[in-house]
């Protein structure tokens, strides 16, 4: 029986009918026959979805499927609207494909050392040695290699070690003396010069970490666009259709990083649909022209992007009550006027706002923005809190007054969750990306994966929001747990809402964009553990194949 949500183009006649519309079709279509797909919301079956351009013409079962141009055998397949990835960083994880690499994979301090001895040795004197992909966490010593230790193996050239997020990071000598930074430097706004002893460590955070990254010279545009397409193919292969970049300027700037984002747009765009939050100020927005582009399908730039604190592994994200290991509470980035003045500024020049918050302070003062910014004007577009990693008690009644969205990380809580648990105490850890209560809440989850600080799969993230249990064992809330479903749907409903395109694209509708996933196991089944491994079979973007890993013919 075929569903009852007919396009206008194929009508709702019989299968000679529509069939005989088909063949004198002028518009490619495609059928994808006999996966595995829900039910229609009235309860008739459907294995089987027609495409039409760009559009899904019709979704029913295969022995009721118009004729097609060309038809693909699913063999039972789970089938599911393609997924958006609300908050990533394909450029930062460009240029991590571009430096040296010091991922997982490394080990331990003298593994690390030993990397950075190798790339100086392989670099001109006086160049810039570089990694975006370092952390602590992947080292067995759990601490970061000192600026004594760097010296010792950089032969005078400068190093810095970008802590995976970009918000810590380790230099050397050399790259501390370009920045002008010594003993006597304070520490500039919004960031911190470490200290132990009388002498610097290396270990910079937040804006004095960008003071130094800003001196590397960037790699060409030609590089990083092929790195950023690299990047765009690997989601393709997850089944992920649509990716909101979440900082444009963070790591190079922001002119250089968007006359590179403007190259890639001039070359041909990515075959992902795409959103930009810009990391500029409404001011700056003006001096460079640049305005909301509105809900576009392809290249959306509609949102300013803020930082109001910093992270729990650098200790830097804004909390009520200090650190459970570390007499601090952390620190907001700018003067609480300032930012809400931006933040009005911003709401009534039509932007869409979305800042990374972490803390409950850091929360609870972005939620003061956003009411500032609603009693200043009325504006249609919802804001976003990105990470909502600890929320204070009244958050998520604040949260859905304002019609605003929260943009979580669920796979942290499998990653980092146990570095988090000791930064912050046992009390505060079972708070950490709620979920269930989101949903009660009335609010919109939006999946992401903030690669590269997490995997770029959204399946290791949707199955840590279904039963929240880190690397080591650890479970935290699991009140919080959401149904396989609900978790599915924060990267397909979630996703596409959060880009404004809910009415176009993010279920498997009649009407609707053809943007579809076709998965290598049925994740609405399969245990949670294996549900983290999947991967797309087809994925298909506006009606086109856009990847295939070959197992489905035609």
């Amino acid at each position: 029986m075929a569903s009852k949500a007919f396009s206008s183009e194929v009508g709702t006649g019989s299968r000679e009918e529509n069939a005989s519309k088909q063949k004198g079709a002028s518009t490619a279509t495609l059928l994808l026959r006999g996966g595995k797909i829900d039910p229609a919301l009235d309860g008739a079956p459907r294995d089987s979805i027609l495409i039409e351009g760009d559009r899904i013409a019709w979704i029913g079962e295969a022995r009721d499927a118009p004729r097609a141009g060309k038809a693909i055998d699913l063999h039972g397949s789970r089938t599911v609207a393609g997924l958006t990835d609300a908050h990533l960083h394909l450029f930062m994880r460009a240029q991590e494909l571009l430096n040296l690499g010091l991922g997982p994979a490394t080990a331990s301090i003298p593994a690390l050392l030993e990397c950075v001895r190798s790339a100086c040795a392989a670099t001109a004197p006086g160049q810039w040695v570089m990694s975006a992909d370092y952390s602590e966490q992947f080292l067995a010593e759990r601490r970061h290699p000192t600026r004594t230790e760097l010296d010792a193996v950089s032969q005078g050239n400068p190093v810095l070690l970008r802590r995976t997020g970009g918000h810590l990071s380790v230099a050397n000598s050399a790259a501390l003396a370009l920045a002008g930074f010594d003993i006597n430097t304070p520490d500039p706004p919004g960031g911190t010069i470490e200290r132990a002893h009388g002498e610097l460590t290396g270990v910079l955070t937040e804006n004095a970490a960008d003071i130094v990254a800003a001196l590397i010279p960037p790699p060409s545009p030609a590089q990083t666009i092929e790195a950023i397409r690299k990047v765009a193919a690997e989601c393709l292969s997850l089944g992920i259709v649509a990716a909101v970049e979440a900082a444009v300027g963070f790591n190079n700037g922001f002119g250089v990083e968007w006359n590179i984002w403007q190259a890639l747009k001039d070359a041909g765009g990515l075959p992902l649909r795409m959103g930009f939050m810009l990391r500029i100020d409404p001011a700056e927005a003006r001096r460079l022209n640049l305005r909301p582009t509105g809900h576009d399908d392809h290249w959306q730039v509609r949102t300013l992007k803020f930082f109001v604190d910093g992270i729990i592994g650098a200790r830097t994200a804004a909390f009520s009550e200090p650190y459970a290991d570390r007499d601090t509470k952390g620190f907001l980035m700018e003067e609480a006027a300032d930012l809400r003045a931006k933040a009005v500024e911003a709401h009534v020049l039509g932007w869409q706002l979305a800042a990374h918050v972490i803390g409950d302070r850091a929360i609870a003062h972005w939620l003061d923005c956003l009411e500032a910014a609603a009693e200043a004007a009325p504006s249609p577009e919802r804001h976003r809190l990105e990470h909502f990693a600890v929320p204070g008690r009244d958050a998520l009644a604040r949260v859905h007054r304002l019609g605003a969205i929260v943009v979580p990380q669920y796979g942290f809580l499998h990653r980092l969750g146990n570095s988090f648990a000791s930064a912050i105490g046992p009390d505060r850890a079972q708070r950490l990306y709620p979920g269930r209560s989101v949903k009660r809440a009335g609010v919109t989850i939006a999946g992401s994966s903030d690669h590269p600080i997490g995997p770029l799969s959204p399946y290791p993230a949707i199955a840590a929001a279904i039963n929240r249990t880190t690397s080591a064992g650890l479970v935290l809330n699991p009140e919080e747990g959401l149904p396989v479903r609900e978790a599915l749907a924060a990267y397909t409903q979630g996703g596409a809402f959060a880009m404004g395109h809910e009415l176009r694209r993010g279920q498997l509708q009649a009407g609707m964009l053809a943007d579809i996933a076709v998965l290598d196991r049925d994740i609405l089944m399969v245990d949670p553990a294996e549900l983290a491994e999947t991967r797309s079979r087809l994925t298909v973007v506006g009606g086109k194949i856009a990847y295939s890993d070959g197992t489905l013919a035609a």
